[in-house]
């Protein structure tokens, strides 16, 4: 063959008797194609099938819409491509096709009618005619939507893995919908048997490795013999393809969970067992596939919760990086106190570009308006990255397991904790300086250090809200009680501070 006379594509070597291009499925549109009647149509040489229209092309051969004239119904045609009909080992994989298809009756497989061969050597199959496009037109989809259509794919490959077979290119051209809007499986023309004494000559050779990029399980494409564990990690694939619209990479597995909208992330888990490397990790069956994916469309259809839903080690783990960032942030206000209070000190002490405002006093020190302190900086430096550290981890922790669930119409429980501490700290305020001025003075010595504890839990609180937030996609701005207590607790060290800038740097 010099040149596809279908795809154009130029053999070179002038060696080849059929186009990979083609064989690839890159050559052909599984769109359905406008061909006038009659145009370059193959000859079946079968009275009884008049064919009538093509709708497609694959990687093996053309679709054709034709009648069947004895029982009056339409059908679907698929002819080898004349240009591979040639090869012995084609026209095998076409009649091994025809046979594990026959044994096929389900729901969710496409049914094969009849098959053979043409006058001019080629093969044909007669088939069960899905008339509502391919899976590949129709994403993305919905969670919820694309849930149920890989269910029933997990019938369907239970069904067939239950026969020994095992399709070995489940991809979005080959999932056909019906017009009752029910997934079908086509195209097991890379099918291998798995039952022992199958063959003794397996049409497949170990070196010739069959399938789709993106959907080809890395054992598959390492030349190993067909398991059933190869179409769940394809199905894997295909159900981030409908979610997301975008076909995977090969070997990224990662990438694809981290690629699925926030409101399929509950599909994360599922996926990234699917598609693990190792086929020992993987989800165990079709049937198991199928009972995941109905635990995630309960999930998906259950209503909001109204109060908190997450595990209880789940909310000590989200406690303890709120504790973290608590802590990252009162060092980060500590710091920033210590550095802004004015303080003398010896002359060889205030280093150039470190202080600010120095202004030398008449015993030889240096009193500094404002200086980098080291230690305090550096310290909240470390802790604002260990904070941001374990942050990063608890939210890809929620996404890979799932927690990530918008509800931003659900309160957050946590805001009236917030409010009910800033309460406690302002009235604790109010009653210490009460207590000053009326002079009981051993009472108020304490009031501070109750007061800063009560400051940072409130730190950890409102961290804990925030957390919660970026998780059910809540806004902050709907959070009145929040801001109110943040406010409260806030008054009594802002009013002190005040006071104390106001002693430090007295006006003109």
């Amino acid at each position: 063959m010099n040149s596809c006379p279908r795809c154009g594509f130029v053999d070179g070597s002038r060696r080849l008797s059929f186009c990979p291009r083609c064989v690839l499925g890159a050559g052909g549109d599984a769109a359905v194609l406008a061909a006038e009647p009659g145009q370059d149509w193959p000859e079946l040489g079968v009275e009884w099938l008049k064919i009538e229209a093509e709708i497609g092309a694959g990687g093996m051969g053309r679709v054709f819409r034709a009648r069947d004239q004895r029982l009056g119904r339409a059908v679907a045609v698929k002819v080898l491509r004349p240009e591979i009909a040639a090869d012995p080992d084609f026209r095998a994989r076409f009649a091994r096709e025809g046979r594990a298809l026959a044994h096929l009756e389900h729901p969710g497989i496409v049914s094969i009618y009849d098959f053979g061969a043409t006058p001019d050597g080629g093969s044909y199959l007669v088939m069960q005619l899905v008339g509502g496009g391919s899976l590949a037109q129709r994403c993305p989809l919905p969670a919820a939507q694309a849930v149920a259509t890989a269910r029933q794919l997990c019938e369907a490959l239970t069904y067939a893995h239950g026969r020994g077979i095992v399709h070995r290119d489940i991809k979005p051209e080959n999932v056909l919908i019906g017009e009752d809007d029910r997934a079908k499986l086509s195209d097991f023309g890379i099918a291998r048997l798995l039952e022992p004494g199958a063959g003794e000559h397996p049409l497949t050779r170990p070196s010739m490795v069959l399938g789709t990029p993106g959907y080809l399980a890395p054992e598959a494409r390492a030349g190993a013999p067909a398991d059933p564990r190869m179409d769940l990690y394809a199905l894997g694939a295909l159900l981030s393809y409908m979610v997301t619209g975008r076909h995977p990479e090969s070997g990224a597995p990662a990438g694809v969970v981290a690629s699925l909208p926030r409101e399929a992330a509950a599909l994360g888990p599922v996926i990234a067992r699917a598609l693990a490397i190792d086929p020992a990790q993987r989800i165990a069956s079709a049937e198991a596939f199928g009972r995941e994916l109905e635990a995630v469309a309960a999930r998906l259809k259950a209503p909001a919760p109204a109060t908190e839903d997450l595990a209880p080690e789940e909310r000590t783990w989200r406690g303890a990086v709120a504790l973290l960032a608590a802590v990252a942030t009162a060092m980060a206000l500590y710091a920033a106190l210590v550095s802004l209070t004015p303080r003398a000190q010896p002359a060889d002490e205030a280093l150039p570009f470190t202080a600010f405002g120095n202004q030398r006093l008449p015993d030889g020190r240096v009193l500094t308006r404002a200086r980098f302190e080291t230690t305090p900086v550096l310290g909240a430096a470390v802790a604002i990255a260990l904070a941001l550290v374990a942050y990063g981890l608890l939210r890809r922790h929620w996404r890979l397991a799932g927690l990530d669930r918008p509800m931003p119409d659900r309160p957050l429980a946590g805001s009236r904790r917030v409010l009910n501490i800033g309460i406690v700290a302002f009235a604790l305020f109010v009653g210490g300086e009460l207590l000053r001025r009326s002079g009981v003075g051993n009472l108020v010595t304490y009031v501070p250090v109750v007061g800063g504890v009560l400051e940072l839990v409130m730190l950890y609180r409102a961290w804990d809200v925030v957390l919660e937030a970026q998780r059910t996609a809540r806004s902050l701005a709907r959070e009145p009680l929040l801001w109110i207590g943040m406010a409260l607790a806030l008054w009594p060290p802002t009013y002190h501070l005040t006071l104390l800038a106001r002693s430090l740097w007295p006006g003109p």
